[in-house]
């Protein structure tokens, strides 16, 4: 777009995920990180947000530069949305957002997630469409369905809006070469970039001393929310690997509370939410990723090596991470893989809970400054 200065581009940034909300699942992170990327490379003010909730609470969000719209998503609304092949909000709220992004005479629409199709191809032709892909959603509701089989009813909406998302996106954002190849084998368009999960820097080196009550038994961490690969992979690595290692597991994150019954074992601690993660990070020896199905690439990776944690980590979980060659990462993928490391990491007299290189690793990487350039260029 000749001539323009990057102070003067208008970006309109539309979301239906719960950005508003202090709630940070992986998919919210990403979003966020998106975001402030959007508003580094760009100026806040000339980032223009839309944000669509089913929360009536986040309307009081609204500000200058901040839109709030709200979709009712009780079952009678959910099904009426369905009928219509629309995820998330139906075509009331689409008019609204509509309405909106036409009033600020923006350049460029920045979309999350492939899941309104309907809305962009009712965008005005004459902003450059942005959209970031944070799965493919035709492998996503496939993969739901295997593990809730009632999703089925949202096949055809999910492929419905993927389809025409892509077909009208202007350019598009890939978070790993995985969803890079199945976009093109699947629609024949190429990802004109791809940005992996990063992280703004939070990590602070606690004192040596801080460490509270040190346990010679090695101490392995999950950190991830409450949704169905999480829910498949914890369970299954509590039932088939934590009877036969010598090690503790704790169990960290948005509402793993609920499965606290289901899950404990003398051996194993399901904390579920908190507020403040950093405590369990530096108290823990490594962390476990035991996830078997899923798409994207997974945040709490990322994270964990921003805590530089050796990791015991599936090829799912490690997706889109560039990982070879690093002495702490184990790659496990079976449970007779996941207790062999995981014993054989217990013996070890020189273990760490702290490994520079991979904290190293993440600064080069996946820390999230070092993406404005790159995005700045793509838009600009």
């Amino acid at each position: 777009m000749p001539g323009w200065r990057v102070n003067t581009i208008k970006i309109a940034y539309i979301t239906s995920v719960e950005i508003l909300d202090l709630t940070n699942t992986g998919g919210i992170q990403c979003c966020k990180r998106n975001l402030n990327l959007l508003q580094q490379a760009f100026g806040e003010d000339n980032v223009f947000i839309c944000a669509i909730t089913k929360n009536k609470k986040l309307l009081t969000k609204k500000t200058g530069n901040t839109e709030v719209f709200y979709s009712n998503r009780n079952k009678i609304s959910i099904l009426k949305n369905i009928l219509t092949n629309r995820l998330q909000f139906g075509r009331d709220v689409e008019q609204s957002v509509l309405e909106h992004v036409n009033s600020l005479d923006c350049d460029i629409v920045f979309i999350e997630f492939s899941r309104m199709g309907f809305l962009q191809k009712s965008l005005s032709g004459k902003v450059k469409q942005v959209l970031f892909l944070h799965n493919i959603e035709k492998n996503y509701i496939k993969n739901q369905i295997r593990v809730h089989p009632s999703r089925a009813v949202l096949k055809k909406a999910f492929n419905i809006n993927e389809s025409m998302a892509v077909k009208y996106a202007d350019k598009i954002i890939c978070l790993n070469n995985r969803d890079a190849e199945q976009l093109e084998e699947i629609y024949n368009r190429k990802a004109d970039l791809i940005i992996p999960i990063t992280f703004d820097d939070s990590y602070i080196s606690p004192a040596e001393e801080s460490r509270q009550n040190p346990n010679p038994c090695l101490q392995l961490l999950f950190v991830g929310s409450l949704f169905p690969p999480n829910e498949h992979g914890i369970t299954w690595f509590v039932n088939e690997v934590m009877p036969y290692v010598d090690a503790e597991f704790t169990v960290v994150g948005r509402d793993f509370e609920k499965l606290r019954d289901k899950l404990s074992r003398s051996n194993v601690n399901v904390v579920g939410s908190v507020d403040d993660l950093s405590v369990y990070y530096n108290n823990a020896d490594a962390i476990v990723s035991p996830i078997l199905i899923g798409d994207g690439m997974k945040v709490k990776t990322a994270e964990a090596l921003m805590y530089g944690k050796p990791m015991f980590a599936t090829d799912e979980a490690l997706e889109g991470y560039t990982v070879e060659g690093q002495k702490n990462i184990y790659r496990c993928n079976t449970s007779e893989e996941f207790i062999l490391e995981i014993n054989k990491h217990a013996k070890e007299s020189q273990r760490t809970g702290f490994d520079k290189n991979l904290r190293d690793l993440f600064l080069e990487k996946y820390h999230t400054p070092g993406y404005i350039s790159v995005l700045k260029e793509l838009l600009f």
